[in-house]
């Protein structure tokens, strides 16, 4: 005996298109969605960034971004750089200056703005 999360649908082919299509569309939404290009105030890169709620803040970095941030260009050889403070301080400050607002918040509200 098997035990599965989710039907696999597999004979089901039309139910099976409905959850590939909600879930491309799920994914376009959290990685996609709402992203905002920020600067940072420090080194001038640019993330793209949204804010879902007040505590969750989503960035999506280029690889050339990576490269050029200055917290990340100052690592020692073999250290990992979780997030870069400056960028997170940027993203902030252009929340609370209402240039990035979120896309969810917890009434399905589409337009709250966090500043």
């Amino acid at each position: 005996m098997t035990w599965a999360k989710a039907p696999d649908l597999a004979d089901q082919p039309a139910a099976l298109a409905r959850v590939r299509e909600g879930t491309a569309a799920d994914r376009d939404d959290y990685l996609r969605s709402g992203l905002c290009p920020v600067e940072c105030g420090r080194c001038g890169v640019r993330v793209l960034a949204k804010k879902n709620s007040p505590q969750h803040t989503s960035i999506q970095w280029t690889a050339e971004g990576a490269r050029r941030c200055a917290t990340f260009a100052d690592r020692s050889a073999g250290e990992v750089a979780e997030a870069c403070a400056d960028v997170l301080a940027s993203i902030d400050a252009a929340a609370r200056d209402g240039h990035l607002t979120t896309s969810h918040d917890s009434n399905g509200d589409h337009s709250r703005d966090f500043h």
